[in-house]
Parts: structure tokens; C-alpha cells; sequence
């Protein structure tokens, strides 16, 4: 079984600190019998990060996806699995307020994660001109070097994917600004406004970084209950993807987006 005691042992051989910042993708029924359900989760990620860390989760919305914009409310519940309705809903977290890719934080620093979210610093993508915003708490995140640990889900759950997406293709939009058909290459870019037509697209297959990182040292694993536990530094996944785009490696880009896109 379970506890916090033992989950908080397990978390500090993972490598958390207090005073991190985490953010925590998850199966729930991954880890077994937990004593006293969720709030053990929850009670031994907060020990791990003390009162001056900060836990987050994220509180994706994917249903009806086409009118996600339309339906969006701020109590609307996660796409994301129990523990981020759980944890959204605990006295003093709060949840940032977009539509496709919100999180919700607790702690030190959960006012500053979550109070803007695609107010400022736009960036043109395929789900919408928000969710990976400069002001977006994943652009925090990754400024926080925010801990990403993975919860009997694997790295194909982690959701910094689509912010290097995004950062991607806002450069390789400001590139050619001053081209005459500017407006022609990005009307080829997926956008949200047009999700049907099915653009141009980064796509990244995290399993590949996920391989490339682990080889390299910057990946970790650990059990917990019945549960795999995986970690990564936001920093060294967002690097690594963006090492992997410089190069133009294509096993980075997933199918079918891997046979048109680097051209």
C-alpha cells in the first residue's frame, strides 16, 4: 500500500526539493491501493516541496475540442484525469484562466503560475493564440526550471511538448516576416480557427526526446506502489527538443507530419 510516508521517500529519491516547483501528469489507478486515496498523493508532494515549493497539475480541457473556447468556464472540469479535478478543487489552489491548456497550483508561487494566461505574448498555433502564451504559466514553468514527474503515464503525456512546438514555430514565423508571401506560408500553418484543414505542424514525438534525454543522463525512474514514477527538468526536455529542431533530426517530428514539414 501507499502512503505518504512511503510516497515521500520515493519522491526525494526521485530527486525533489523543497522549495521546487512541480508539475505532475498522472494515472491515479497506476499506483494500486493508496492509503486515504488522492490527498496522499497530494500530502506527499507537498511535504517533498515544503511551503516553499509550489505543486501544479494541469487542468486540460479536450472535450468537444471545436467548442472548447465556446464552453470554457473557470470550474470546468479537467480532461487531465482524477487527481487534477482533486487537486483544482483543494482550498487554495487556483487555476489559470484559458480554455485548452490551463493548470492549477498551490503553493508559493501559484499566484504568479496561473494569474495571466494568453493576456500578453500571443503565439499563433493550432490549438488557439493562448495556451503556450509568453505569459502562459508553461512559459513560467520554464523559466522556473519546473520539475515534471510523470505518474504511470509516460512521456508522451507531457504537455511542454506543445510549448516547444509553439516556440518553434513563432521563430520560424518571425523569420520570414519581411518575405511578399508571408500571409501564404502562414495560411499553411494549423490553426485552431481552421482545425479542420489540417496544416502544417511540429508535432514532436516526446518518446523520442524521452529516449535521447534518458541516454544522456537527464531522465529518471523510479516505482512507486505498482506505479513507474518518471522525471525531467522542464529545462532539459525544452532544450533538448529545441537542440533536436536546430539539427532537423527527423524521428523528432511525428508521423504524418515527419514527411512534409522540414520542407
Amino acid at each position: 500500500m501507499v502512503t505518504a510516508q512511503s510516497m515521500l521517500s520515493v519522491l526525494r529519491e526521485l530527486g525533489i526539493k523543497e522549495g521546487d516547483s512541480v508539475l505532475v501528469h498522472s494515472s491515479f489507478k497506476s499506483l494500486g491501493e493508496v492509503e486515504e486515496g488522492a490527498k496522499t498523493v497530494i500530502d506527499a508532494f507537498e511535504a517533498a516541496v515544503g511551503k516553499e515549493g509550489t505543486l501544479i497539475f494541469p487542468t486540460l480541457c479536450m472535450t468537444e475540442f471545436d467548442k472548447v473556447y465556446e464552453t470554457w468556464h473557470i470550474d470546468k472540469p479537467s480532461d487531465a484525469g482524477y487527481l487534477t479535478n482533486y487537486f483544482r478543487l483543494l482550498d487554495g489552489a487556483v487555476r489559470s484562466n484559458q480554455a485548452t491548456h490551463s493548470v492549477a497550483a498551490r503553493g508559493k508561487h501559484a499566484k504568479h503560475l496561473t494569474e495571466t494566461h494568453g493576456e500578453t505574448g500571443k503565439r499563433y498555433g493550432i490549438y488557439g493564440d493562448t495556451p503556450f502564451s509568453a505569459d502562459s504559466p508553461w512559459e513560467k514553468m520554464y523559466h522556473m526550471n519546473t520539475k515534471v514527474v510523470m505518474i504511470g503515464v509516460d512521456l508522451r503525456k507531457c504537455t511542454f511538448r506543445h510549448y516547444v512546438e509553439y516556440c518553434y514555430m513563432e521563430k520560424a514565423l518571425d523569420s520570414i516576416r519581411d518575405r511578399a508571401d508571408y500571409e501564404e506560408m502562414r495560411a499553411r500553418v494549423w490553426h485552431y480557427d481552421e482545425f479542420d484543414k489540417k496544416g502544417a505542424w511540429p508535432h514532436i514525438d516526446n518518446l523520442y526526446v524521452a529516449d535521447v534525454m534518458e541516454r544522456e543522463g537527464k531522465l529518471h525512474r523510479i516505482m512507486c506502489g505498482e506505479a513507474e514514477l518518471t522525471m525531467v527538468s522542464s529545462k532539459d526536455f525544452v532544450e533538448t527538443a529545441r537542440t533536436l529542431f536546430e539539427k532537423k533530426v527527423p524521428e523528432l517530428i511525428r508521423e504524418p507530419s515527419r514527411e512534409t514539414f522540414w520542407q
